[in-house]
């Protein structure tokens, strides 16, 4: 599962873990990765020291070509105007962020935690090395790109809080997985900087630091993944999914 998959599964309702879980184990991962040119732009973007956003305006440009070229497939067309739009709620909520002023590495590929006999890939955009000294403490930064559940297209302000606030909790039990993948990858006596893993939300314009709850957080999600263990191997393929093995 992905660190996305597991907090989700966290915070919905029993009808819609079972969603939650059969997608987790059948999906099938895209072709081309959603928001791939944004992804790209705004992680070389946010390892650059000199943060210019020249660079995501470069970027940005042949992405307004793209989406104008009418024999281009409507759905590539609409893939860079996803793209543009992300990079542009980047840029607006930057400063809210803060990361403009943290000194952002490259993420590398972390070990994938194993709770409860699940394997959980969490797999930070960046790490955050405060070093004062000879001692580094290390952060984490995801950011999240993904409209679902998407606040501003609801209708009834009751239905766009309550998007809001999955999002947030959703975010905040990635964090809680990014404080455990940091100990589980680098050891557990790595000095974790809480104050600086968080989730840049772009959606939201928010940014979701860790939750002082990180102990009832990490039994909470040992609690799910022993659940989904057991669960696992009675999961099985939906009429859709065995249709499209068959044709």
């Amino acid at each position: 599962m992905s660190a996305s998959q597991l907090a989700e599964y966290l915070i919905i309702k029993p009808d819609a873990q079972e969603t939650n879980l059969h997608n987790a184990r059948y999906g099938q991962p895209p072709i081309t990765t959603a928001y791939g040119d944004a992804w790209r732009a705004l992680r070389a973007y946010n390892i650059d020291i000199r943060r210019d956003k020249k660079a995501l305006e470069r970027v940005k440009n042949p992405l307004t070509a793209k989406s104008e070229d009418m024999p281009l497939r409507p759905s590539a067309r609409a893939e860079a105007l996803r793209c543009i739009e992300a990079i542009e709620l980047f840029i607006m909520a930057e400063n809210t962020f803060g990361s403009r002023s943290l000194p952002l590495i490259a993420a590398p590929k972390l070990t994938k935690l194993r709770i409860a006999r699940v394997d959980v890939s969490v797999q930070p955009d960046f790490l955050v090395e405060m070093k004062s000294g000879n001692r580094v403490r290390m952060g984490a930064v995801m950011l999240r790109l993904a409209k679902a559940p998407d606040p501003s297209a609801a209708k009834m302000d009751a239905t766009k809080l309550a998007r809001g606030e999955h999002r947030r909790e959703m975010a905040r039990y990635m964090a809680a997985l990014m404080e455990m993948a940091l100990k589980n990858h680098f050891g557990p006596n790595t000095a974790v900087d809480r104050e600086n893993i968080f989730v840049a939300d772009i959606r939201l314009g928010e940014r979701i630091d860790a939750a002082g709850d990180f102990a009832a957080r990490q039994k909470s999600i040992e609690a799910a993944c022993r659940q989904i263990s057991r669960l696992w191997d009675e999961i099985t393929p939906r009429t859709a999914i065995t249709k499209k093995r068959e044709s």
